[in-house]
């Protein structure tokens, strides 16, 4: 695998938040800080298309998309890979008609890109790149039914040479302590959200740990009691 221009920062010197905490800190950055959630699904998006434009610069791509906050970003990031020609599938976790607000949104315009097609199941077919997008850090219990099936056909794509990216936290990995009651998908490099999550460890199923930052106001961490990070890119690689 192509080796990693951007920029590090070490685990010991990024704070790592509990699920909740970062609930608390989207809420007060699009609460307090007035940061629209809109733009926050689109910087998300924009990381991981960077990410999987220099890990998987050609071929395929396969996004498998939740239908929570987790699932808007990855939807994002197959519009923008869409729109750069990229070949782009997508596989919803559950029916579209259960997916509302941004993630909705994401989901129907993709309509707009020839190159991106939604499929109700997961095609057969190599993809050079997989986004991991289904859960997050909103696992509850081991992962059942269509997800299951997901991680199922993931893993067995990363088997095969795919480079599997998942987003905030593999699906199937509970966020807080790392703890995988079930199945879980076995990524090469897993994206966090503004900052690494408490239990997603480098090594890990998660693999590489990547930081993507959307621009949280530093007055954010002070009001959290917590040190902001010096980042000094949009991406940024955690080491152990």
């Amino acid at each position: 695998m192509t080796e990693s221009p951007f920029p590090t920062i070490s685990w010991d010197h990024v704070p790592k938040l509990s699920a909740s905490q970062m609930q608390q800190l989207a809420m007060l950055a699009t609460g307090k800080y007035g940061l629209d959630i809109r733009l926050i699904v689109e910087h998300t998006g924009r990381n991981l298309a960077d990410l999987v434009n220099h890990f998987a610069p050609e071929g395929p791509v396969l996004i498998a998309a939740g239908r929570g906050n987790n699932g808007s970003g990855g939807l994002a990031a197959a519009r923008l890979l869409a729109s750069q020609q990229r070949p782009v599938w997508v596989v919803p976790t559950h029916e579209a008609e259960n997916y509302s607000g941004i993630t909705k949104e994401q989901l129907e315009l993709l309509k707009h890109y020839p190159t991106a097609r939604v499929r109700s199941s997961l095609p057969k077919m190599k993809f050079t790149c997989v986004i991991d997008s289904a859960i997050g850090t909103q696992l509850e219990g081991p992962p059942r039914g269509r997800t299951l099936d997901v991680i199922t056909v993931l893993n067995s794509l990363s088997a095969a040479g795919s480079c599997v990216i998942s987003l905030d936290t593999p699906t199937g990995m509970v966020a807080d302590t790392g703890e995988v009651p079930g199945e879980v998908v076995n990524a090469t490099m897993t994206m966090s959200i503004a900052v690494p999550k408490k239990g997603v460890l480098p090594g890990s199923a998660a693999g590489d740990i990547y930081i993507g930052d959307f621009g949280v106001p530093p007055g954010v961490f002070t009001d959290m009691n917590l040190e902001a990070p010096k980042l000094k890119g949009f991406i940024t690689k955690v080491i152990p």
